[in-house]
Formats: structure tokens, sequence, C-alpha cells
């Protein structure tokens, strides 16, 4: 029997253990069966005074303990000389069958009236319950074996009315009874627990919930929204957990007295009570666990569920709207986007952000953003054929002149510029024009033995008018990517990555023939590495990439949205598959030429004639690039061939059959492994990605064509390169100005680069989006007890939606 006996021998020693030590027992047997006999009476005494030797005691000391006023263990009394002592396990190994028999009697005996207080509960005799708290109040902190507490055994079993009035002055384990009653959603036993005090969750060791949990984040968890509103109403709060990686002086502070599973396990609860669309900061959190999840890659998927459910509540609250002001309202408010957007719809960028698709695709936000988006051009509709082909002549044919008057009358003329639909209009018709430049420089043809810049006056004009417009794209792209961030430009910021590199080389060769001379010499006494080459290349994958870019404008018709989403995703899918061939063609190529290498420049006569080692394998470079090619087609088991030799009189052919066999051999398992497994994985993972995007085609594309509005509402966008080069001179000087010259008249103002007459109002609390939100609040909570009582069928009939309703409370 293992007990503890602290206070039987005070030995300020470490803890001594003494198993089969006879001898050394016998000598303090007598001295053990006194203090046992004592702290059996003790124990019922305690008992009957409502306590158990597990009970209030073991609270009080780990209570000072806790506090720093003691330093003893579990199971140990408060003393005075007990504070710098620790606890003495003796593992006694033999008894006295008197000893045993009277420390058994008597701690039946002292455990008597606890027991039967749980036994009351269980047999459902309150009045009896009842009588036996009033006459000992003490006995609602007794423990069963499960150490369970009496008031927590009674709020379990549903049984809690006879001690109600008992609650309030509960003060043993306070935190983990509120835990159960919140865990059994009974409202009217917290309010008693909590009236007219707080709990201190530092103050108790826990027993049955982790520490760091507390009864407001249990609530959130479980979507309580009463139980919430009453630990709001009482002051409790969840706080927003610092993000993984964070290094202010609290995290750096924590991580000294805490490890990181607590921490993390602290952060993932919290959460998931932030999370539960019960709470109201859903749509704040969005980016915050989505910033997580790429920190705490254990419990990605965990933060994955968690940011599903925060996507409930913003689309279920779209729902609720009635009418297209509110939903604008809801869009136009700014809390939790990036600080210093400049967009029209906050909302609406952390809704792309966060990929909330349901919520972009419903038909109130597409309609805001749509009206947005239309602008002036609203009444397109009802205007004649005429007007209409002149605005589109306006931004097509005549938008170098229109664009050039509106920039230089600072948007006077030609105000449709401000107009985002027709912002996109002039940005397809320069693209094009610029593609149609590509076309006519690759295609125009001049002397191939040319080095430099071209040797006639249009190609020079069409190569400043590409640089020039790559160079105003590019400030452009830069200006989102401050703003967005670069996941959605990425494509964009690789592709001018390869037009500088091609500048560069073009400026080299135009330098180095400028200095040297010699513009004209035939390509054979050209460097392997010239800079023209150099330009050559660079400038056709460029190109090729700019074509594709063209699919971009394409995405905003809804007869090429689709398709065009879907080849995107395949293309994601595909660069992940050559990362994969990548391993597998380096690692066979690796082995393949390390066997075939040493067999290089030798040859055998046969039949007359002379055959030399073939050269496939017998370099890296040419091993991985007969691989690559073999992968379309067909590998050829002859190209593997190992030529040994001849030798002796009669010439006679050496064979090495091993190294010839394990040569096939690798090329078998190559092919089995990338054609045969990895082909066929591939083109399955590529199906169901696109399968699924046409299964949602009309959500995936609605959430592409919401980022390609929101774009163009950005005055970065009101004037098409390569124009918009003079815009940004122009407003940039003044934005300039104002920051220099006139900070305080502008000092909460936020201004903007592109647009001089932009100017945002002073940040100032809006009442409107909150009264909203409180409205929205009692819509929603009134549907979710319609669809209770009449199911989600009734609700279509009246023509209120359903979606992520019933699970957004």
């Amino acid at each position: 029997m293992l007990i503890p006996v602290d206070n039987l021998f005070h030995v300020p020693q470490s803890t001594v253990y003494i198993r089969s030590h006879l001898l050394n027992l016998h000598r303090k047997m007598k001295d053990v069966r006194d203090r046992i006999k004592q702290q059996a009476v003790k124990e019922q005494n305690a008992v009957q005074r409502g306590l158990t030797l597990h009970g209030k005691e073991q609270y009080n000391s780990q209570t000072v303990a806790q506090n720093g006023q003691s330093s003893e263990k579990p199971y140990c009394r408060k003393g005075d000389d007990a504070r710098n002592q620790q606890t003495v396990l003796i593992t006694i190994v033999v008894m006295d069958d008197d000893t045993q028999t009277s420390t058994s009697a008597m701690d039946a005996k002292g455990k008597g009236d606890a027991r039967d207080v749980f036994d009351l509960i269980d047999c459902g005799k309150e009045d009896e319950l009842a009588n036996r708290v009033n006459k000992n109040p003490a006995v609602l902190d007794s423990e069963n074996v499960n150490r369970f507490t009496v008031a927590q055994y009674a709020i379990l079993r549903k049984k809690w009315k006879p001690i109600l009035k008992w609650l309030p002055k509960i003060e043993y384990r306070l935190k983990e009874t509120i835990l159960i009653a919140v865990l059994g959603s009974e409202v009217k036993v917290v309010a008693a627990l909590l009236r007219d005090r707080r709990y201190d969750g530092n103050s108790e060791l826990p027993v049955l919930f982790p520490d760091h949990l507390t009864p407001i984040m249990v609530a959130a968890q479980m979507g309580n929204y009463k139980m919430i509103k009453l630990f709001v109403e009482m002051g409790y709060t969840v706080p927003i957990p610092h993000r993984a990686g964070c290094i202010c002086n609290e995290c750096e502070m924590e991580k000294n007295h805490k490890d990181d599973v607590s921490i993390t396990l602290l952060r993932l609860d919290s959460y998931k009570a932030l999370c539960n669309p019960a709470t109201s900061f859903q749509i704040l959190l969005l980016n915050h666990s989505c910033f997580v999840a790429k920190w705490t890659n254990a419990w990605i998927d965990t933060y994955n569920k968690l940011k599903e459910n925060l996507r409930r509540l913003p689309t279920a609250l779209i729902l609720c709207c009635q009418t297209e002001e509110e939903a604008a309202v809801m869009l136009k408010e700014s809390q939790g986007a990036p600080v210093g957007s400049l967009t029209a719809f906050p909302r609406v960028s952390v809704a792309i952000d966060t990929d909330q698709k349901d919520f972009l695709s419903d038909p109130r936000c597409l309609t805001v953003l749509k009206k947005k988006f239309k602008g002036e051009w609203a009444d397109w509709n009802g205007i004649s054929n005429s007007e209409k082909v002149a605005r589109i002549v306006v931004h097509t044919v005549g938008y170098p002149i229109t664009s050039l008057v509106n920039v230089l009358t600072n948007g006077k003329v030609f105000k449709s510029y401000s107009t985002p639909v027709a912002r996109f209009i002039s940005f397809a018709t320069s693209y094009v024009i610029f593609l149609m430049c590509l076309v006519v420089f690759t295609q125009y043809k001049e002397k191939r033995d040319l080095r430099g810049a071209p040797d006639n006056l249009f190609k020079i004009i069409i190569i400043c008018y590409v640089w020039i417009f790559l160079f105003s794209w590019f400030t452009i792209a830069w200006t989102d990517v401050i703003q967005l961030g670069f996941r959605r430009f990425l494509y964009d910021l690789i592709m001018m990555s390869m037009y500088l590199l091609a500048f560069n080389a073009f400026m080299n060769s135009w330098l180095e023939v400028k200095h040297h001379g010699q513009p004209y010499a035939h390509r054979v006494h050209w460097d392997p590495y010239h800079p023209t080459l150099l330009f050559e290349v660079l400038f056709t994958f460029a190109s090729v990439m700019s074509s594709w870019r063209l699919f971009y404008f394409f995405q905003i018709f809804r007869m090429y949205g689709p398709v065009v989403i879907s080849i995107g995703r395949c293309v994601k899918d595909i660069l992940i598959f050559m990362s994969m061939f990548v391993v597998i063609i380096g690692s066979f190529a690796l082995g393949l030429n390390y066997l075939i290498e040493h067999y290089k420049g030798n040859v055998v006569l046969r039949d007359g004639k002379l055959y030399e080692q073939p050269t496939f394998m017998t370099s890296i470079e040419s091993a991985i690039r007969y691989l690559y090619w073999a992968w379309y087609g067909y590998l050829d088991p002859e190209r593997l061939e190992v030529v040994v030799g001849q030798f002796g009189p009669d010439k006679e052919e050496t064979k090495h059959y091993l190294v010839q066999s394990a040569a096939e051999l690798l090329s078998a398992l190559y092919y089995i492994i990338l054609v045969v497994s990895l082909l066929n994985l591939m083109i399955s993972i590529m199906s169901n990605t696109a399968a699924a995007v046409l299964e949602n085609s009309e959500k995936e594309w609605a959430y592409v064509l919401s980022q390609i509005w929101m774009e163009f509402f950005d005055d970065c966008r009101m004037i098409p390169p390569p124009f918009s080069l003079l815009q940004l001179l122009i407003h940039g000087i003044v934005y300039i100005f104002r920051r220099l010259f006139q900070r305080k008249k502008y000092k909460d103002v936020r201004l903007s680069a592109w647009n001089m007459n932009y100017k945002s109002e002073p940040e100032e609390s809006d009442d409107k989006y909150e009264n909203l939100m409180v409205e929205l609040k009692h819509r929603l909570l009134g549907r979710r007890a319609l669809e209770e009582k009449f199911g989600k069928e009734a609700i279509i009939i009246t023509g209120m939606e359903t979606l992520n309703i019933y699970n957004a409370i």
C-alpha cells in the first residue's frame, strides 16, 4: 500500500522510498501505526464536518501552494513547520492485520455520510437531500471516487434544485463546478454560482478540465447564446490569442513559463470559442485563422474546420439582408480589412482573401458589386444603339486620346473613366494592342545576324512602346501587391521578372555593340551565351505568358469563366506533380548514369561494322534529357546497350550481362512508377479538380468575377497603360507634396497616389452598421426558431433562404 505520510516523518530532504528493507521498516513501525491512527481520527472528524481527506483540506493546501505561500504537495496539511518539507512516500510492505482492520473501519465510517448524499442524488430524494444540505452545507464539498463534488454531481444529474440556494456560497472547485453547469446548459445554475462574485481560475488546480479552459470558452464552443450573453454581461471575455510566431514581450514571457503544447492548446481552444457563429468575431478572425494555420501544421485540419465554421455566419447575415441598402452597409464596413485599404467595399476584400465563396456568390452581394461596376453605365439597356457605339469607341479606338485628355484635365473631361466597366474596356483594349505589338515585333523580318538594338525605326518604336507598357503595368501590379498581397498577383510578378531579365539582356547587347561595334556578324561567331541570345529566349517565354494572360479578360464572360477557372486549378495540380517528377527522374538518371558512364567511348566490331557505346546515359545531363523525352514516348532498350569491347586473338566480344540487366530493370521501374502510376494519378487528380470546379461553376465564377470587379474599383486602373504612368506622375507629385508640406491639413485623411481627388473622411463610429448588425442578429435568431418549429421546407415556401442559417448558430 502506498500512502502519503508527509506529516509522519519531518524529513526536509528528497523523497524516500523504502521498498523491501524490512529491518529499517520495523524500527519505525510502531511510530507509523500511531500516526496512521491519528490520521484516521482526523479524517473521521473532517467527514463529520462534511469534508473528506481529498476534499477541502486538499483544496486549501493546493491553493496555498499555488499562491506561493507554501511548497506543500497535494495531500499535505497546512502547518507552520511544513512549508519547507517535501512529501515522503513510504511503501509499506508489511502491516499488522489489526492496523489494516482499524484503518479500513475508520475510513468506511468517515466516508459514510458523503456516500449517503450521493445516494440521495441517485435515488432522486430531493427533500432528504435538501434537509441534509441545510443541516450541513459543507457536505457539498465532499467528493466521490470519480472526484465529483456533491454540487457537481447534482448538476450533472440535473437534480440541483434542492441545493440552488447554497450554490452562491460554494468556494471549493468553483471553476470546475461552473464548467459542468455550462456543459449541461444550466443557465440558472451558472447565474447562482456567480451571484455577486467572480471566479478565480488561478486559485485552484485542475482536476476534471484543462487548466486553460474557461467557462465562457466552453459556452462559446457549444454555441450557447444565452450562456454567452450571461458571461458577457458579467464582464467575462475570450481574448483574441496572438498569432503563432508572435515575438512580442507578452508571448516571449509566456514561452518562458509554459511549454509549446500548453500554448498551442490554449490558442486552439480560444479559436474554437471565437470561431463559433454565436460570437461576433468571425469576420475579423478569418485572416487571422488562415495565418495561424500556416504556422501550426500539426493542427492544420482543425484550423481548416474552424475556417469553414467561420464562413457560415457572414453568409447567413447577408441572407438576412432585405434591401440593397442593408447589403451595401454591410459590405462597406472597414473593420477587419487591411489597414490603409482604399477599396470601396473593404468587407468584400476580406471575403476574397479568405475564400468566402458562399458569401460572394450571394445575389445580394453580387447585385451591390454589379451596380458599382456599371456605375454611370447602369442605363445601358435604356439608351440608343448610337450612344452605345459612341461609348465603346471612346474607350477602344479613341482611348489613347481620351485617356490623355482625362489625365491632363484631372478627370473633368471624359468623366466615364470613373466608371469601372469603362476602365475594364479600356484596359482590355490596351492589352490587346500590347499583344499585337509583340506579334509585330517577333514577326517583322530583319537580318538574322543582327546584334543589339533593331536596325529600323519601326521596330525601335514598337520595342520602346512594349517596355513603357510593361513598366506602367508593373506600377499597377505593385500597387495591387502592396494592398492585396502576392498571392493573387504571383503570375504577373513572374512574367514581369522575365521581361525585366529580357530588358537587361537587351540593354547589355545594345551597349556591347555600341562600344565594340560589329552589329552584323554570322551567328557562328557569337558567344554561346551572348546577351542577344539570352534576350531572345527570355522574351519568347515572357511573350507566351503574356498571351496566356489574355484569359484574364475572358473570365468575365459566363461561357468562358468556369472553363478558364478549371484550367487554372488543373495547372496547380500539374505544378505539384512536376515537383515529384523532378525528384523521380533525377534519381533514376543518377543511377543509370553511374552504371553506364564507365563504358563511354567503348567500341566493338560486329559483322564488319563498328558500334560505339550510345551516349544517352554517359552523362547526367544526357540521362535526364533522355528520360524526360522518353516519358512522352517509347524508351528503346537498345539505347541502353552496354558496349564493353573485344579481346584475344579472335577478337571475341565481352558482355557484361549484369550491368545490362540492371540498367533495363531500372528503366522498367522508371516506366512503372512514373508513367503507369504517377501519370494516371495526375490525370485522376486533374479530373477530380475540374469536376469539382464545374460542379460549383456558378459559385467559382462569382468568386473570380468579384475579384475582377474589385480590381477595377481601384484608381490605379482608372487609366490604362502606358498612359497610367502620366497619371501616377501627376497625382503622385501632388500626393508627395501634401504628405511633406501639408501634414496637419491631411493628418487624419487617407490619400491616394493615383487620384488627387480621393480624400477619405475621418473614421467615426458607425451607428448605422451597428444597428444593422443588431437587426440582422434578431432576424437570424428568428429564422432559426422558425426552422426548428416548422422545418426548412416551410421556410423555403415563404421565400427565405436557409443556406447555412441552421448551422450558423
